[in-house]
């Protein structure tokens, strides 16, 4: 497995945040995974486990992941051992059996056994798993719990999650002002699959996290959608470039859906959209009268034909709802809400490549994303547009006083100078001086808003502590309270 090499000021300002968002949220249980970090097996990593229970102030247990044990780490924090435990002349069956925990000090074990239990109450699993008794709990486990109102909200999250990236005067759609469409790609109409352990589909990732369930289609969705509001759908649901142009020929508005896939175990091969989506853009939008792009995709994509078309929004895996909640979108019937969570490179260059060899060195630092001033961005992080047009006003700063753990309030007025109500994600960036090592105002907040009335306004308020003031040093082995130069 290979082996991450990451520098102490990297891991706790880009990748430890989100552990400790997690811990700090309350999370009862953490998995340690099959790669390195710096030489050593994640679960056998006392160095990591210090960072998780001590400097994160962790209080719930460590698991395995399956085959990722290499020996009986409970001394270096490891709380619980899964099954799969190595192959071939590494197998040895389990490491947590009890002629290996003889061996252990028994405070080493009784801790362990402590953060477990303490898992166990506090979640209140005694009696939540009383349903079934293992092995005897298929029909259990398999039984069909949804209901309308989960139906309901996965539609309204996932109507809530589309980003729109791009908006030339064409969406929302409604009858008074459109009166057929088309609906291209194979991504419209992609079934929902399992190939494999790895490989996902356009609706979830694959791996063990992947799940099946009654997917509503792109085109399911659009086409339900425009029916009802008396719009003519034609479609072309293949990779056949004269196929689809002559669908978009025949409408007004061409939607293009396309589709990226990731999984488990294996990086993608690199950031193009599947198949034949490059080209199928650029036929469609040289003969329609309007083209608009859905992605749908598990990270960042390479968008070559933006320039060509009027629309471009992406959803990031939205599950079973995803027809439904492009309809709700495009239709007006909600408003994109959504900001990238990631830049969209212009280019394969303005971006990190996946490490190949055995030690994998995150020689970049900091210099990720939006972080690194020499990526060029198609879509910057952050970015999303709306259905009406927002102004903010008023920008102002204060010190809190000692009242709270807050050192510094921003607030700003936001202003909907539009004709739509919609909601809007406010975001705040800092610009740290150069001791910092960021050469560019990183994110350190973002606040969603109610719903804002044309001509409304309504006030954001950041707060600030002094950890968010603050940046690590290596050196000290601790953060340090930016100063202004």
């Amino acid at each position: 497995s290979e082996s991450s090499i990451v520098d102490d000021k990297t891991a706790w300002e880009l990748y430890y945040p989100p552990f400790q968002a997690a811990v700090d949220a309350g999370v009862a249980a953490v998995m340690c995974s099959y790669n390195k970090v710096h030489g050593e097996y994640s679960c056998s990593n006392s160095k990591q486990f210090k960072v998780l229970k001590e400097s994160m102030g962790f209080k719930g247990f460590v698991q395995s992941d399956w085959w990722a044990t290499h020996n009986t780490s409970i001394a270096a924090g490891l709380d619980q051992e899964m099954p799969g435990i190595g192959s071939g002349v590494e197998y040895h069956g389990a490491f947590f059996d009890a002629n290996d925990l003889e061996a252990e000090e028994q405070t080493t074990i009784d801790q362990a056994a402590t953060r477990v239990l303490a898992v166990i109450h506090k979640m209140n699993l005694a009696a939540s798993t009383a349903a079934c008794s293992p092995p005897h709990c298929k029909d259990f486990l398999l039984k069909d719990v949804s209901s309308l109102a989960h139906v309901r909200l996965a539609r309204t999250l996932a109507a809530q999650s589309v980003v729109m990236l791009k908006n030339k005067d064409v969406l929302p759609l409604s009858s008074a002002s459109t009166k057929s469409i088309a609906i291209i790609g194979p991504a419209a109409n992609a079934s929902q699959g399992y190939v494999g352990f790895v490989t996902g589909d356009y609706y979830s990732g694959g791996g063990s996290g992947h799940m099946m369930g009654n997917v509503t289609s792109a085109f399911a969705g659009l086409r339900a959608r425009a029916q009802e509001l008396g719009i003519d759908v034609v479609f072309s649901l293949t990779d056949n470039k004269t196929a689809a142009a002559e669908a978009a020929a025949r409408a007004e508005v061409a939607f293009v859906v396309l589709g990226a896939t990731s999984g488990e175990g294996r990086d993608r091969p690199d950031l193009r959209l599947d198949g034949n989506a490059d080209a199928l853009v650029r036929e469609v939008s040289a003969v329609a009268k309007a083209t608009v792009v859905l992605v749908q995709a598990p990270g960042a994509v390479l968008m070559p034909w933006r320039d060509s078309v009027e629309g471009v929004l992406v959803m990031f895996l939205g599950g079973q709802q995803t027809g439904d909640a492009w309809a709700d979108i495009v239709f007006g019937d909600q408003v994109p809400t959504g900001r990238l969570p990631v830049m969209m490179p212009e280019a394969e260059e303005d971006s990190i490549p996946p490490g190949t060899e055995p030690d994998v060195v995150y020689s970049e630092g900091l210099a990720t994303s939006y972080r690194n001033p020499d990526f060029r961005a198609a879509y910057a992080f952050g970015h999303g547009l709306t259905y009406t047009t927002l102004e903010y006003q008023n920008a102002s700063s204060s010190l809190c006083g000692n009242t709270s753990e807050c050192e510094v309030r921003i607030r700003v007025s936001v202003k909907n100078t539009g004709g739509r109500a919609a909601p809007t994600v406010a975001q705040l960036y800092l610009q740290f001086p150069a001791a910092a090592g960021n050469s560019v105002p990183v994110l350190k907040g973002f606040k969603k808003t109610s719903e804002i009335s044309p001509g409304s306004s309504q006030e954001v308020v950041f707060e600030l502590t002094q950890h968010d003031l603050s940046y690590y040093s290596a050196e000290r082995g601790d953060w340090i309270k930016a100063t202004c130069d």
